[in-house]
């Protein structure tokens, strides 16, 4: 069998599946050796023809779909969850910014929808918490924008629902203040939308009200969740930070030590001192580079390679850590 028609077979089968089939399926299906059927579906995954990974839970690793059924599974999903969403709100009066909080009935009823009947994304490996902005959506905030770029410089892709949400392995949730956990692409839904401010904002009785609720729904989406993501990290400072220490701790004492997770930034840890021309000024500016470390961390060494590249290519110059030498990265030459 020549490559083409090796191809045209993968190809067949694969739109044939209504699920992933894993690389044994395939082989059984299509009666061709290992050695020979790897190569095209490399070239396949490689021009973004067929998506590869754990993507469902119920079969073992690596699976294999055909990249635009893959596509239409995910919208499907994530269309299902907004109706549902649309469907709880669409008929009752929203409450105002002013009005909305961690106790009113729309938050309790969102909050209840994650933990019960959401599911997260079926090929998204990481968890990502981030703190949330008083712009809506919170991708569109200039703090999301410099954590958002430490993923994408990372894994090659922007985390953002607008921009490469379906292909990004990273899972962004924000902790927003007046609520708990928000998954990225459900951002734009009621009451996520609503603007409103940070805990940063709140008076002393008001964050000593707030913090163990937001520590409590913190930690429940971990547990519940928790089998759908191999790494787990936040991008989260101050009292955010303080919120995901209490969270942490909960699901440390629930399911063990093998759930502990970095808690970033970390303010004696790397710091940039320059990008290009720039230099950073806001907290997010300067310890974004700490979240792209960590995630890097978690990829395969190839990948690794790419995301030091990306890296390069930025002039970046930043400081591993309070004591430690300069880390230099220079712009490759054209």
């Amino acid at each position: 069998m020549n490559s083409s028609e090796l191809r045209y077979k993968i190809i067949s089968t694969l739109l044939q599946s209504s699920d992933p089939i894993t690389l044994d399926e395939l082989l059984k299906e299509i009666q061709v050796g290992k050695q020979e059927v790897e190569p095209v579906l490399q070239d396949l995954v490689d021009n973004s023809l067929v998506v590869t990974g754990d993507l469902i839970p119920e079969k073992p690793s690596p699976q294999y779909c055909w990249g635009t059924r893959w596509e239409q599974r995910v919208e499907k999903r994530e269309s299902k969850t907004k109706k549902e969403l649309r469907s709880a709100y669409g008929t009752r009066e929203k409450l105002s910014e002013r009005k909305l909080n961690i106790d009113s009935k729309p938050v309790l009823e969102f909050y209840r929808h994650i933990i019960e009947e959401y599911k997260p994304p079926e090929d998204k490996k990481y968890l990502v918490f981030l703190q949330c902005s008083v712009r809506r959506p919170f991708s569109a905030s200039p703090s999301h924008g410099s954590m958002r770029r430490a993923i994408r410089i990372a894994t090659g892709y922007d985390p953002s629902p607008s921009k490469d949400f379906r292909q990004c392995p990273v899972h962004v949730v924000v902790m927003a203040s007046k609520m708990g956990p928000v998954p990225y692409e459900l951002e734009d839904m009621y009451p996520a939308n609503v603007r409103g401010g940070g805990v940063k904002h709140f008076n002393q009785s008001q964050y000593e009200y707030i913090k163990p609720i937001l520590s409590e729904r913190i930690a429940q989406y971990i547990i519940t969740h928790r089998h759908n993501y191999e790494h787990i990290t936040t991008f989260t400072e101050g009292r955010y930070a303080d919120v995901m220490k209490d969270a942490k701790a909960m699901v440390v004492e629930w399911c063990g030590k093998d759930y502990d997770f970095p808690i970033l930034p970390k303010l004696d840890g790397p710091q940039i001192i320059r990008m290009g021309k720039s230099m950073p000024r806001k907290y997010w500016e300067k310890y974004w580079i700490q979240l792209y470390l960590e995630t890097v961390s978690w990829l395969d060494e190839d990948m690794q390679k790419a995301a030091e590249k990306r890296l390069e290519d930025m002039d970046v110059k930043y400081y591993e850590g309070i004591g430690k030498p300069l880390k230099n990265q220079k712009r490759r030459k054209p």
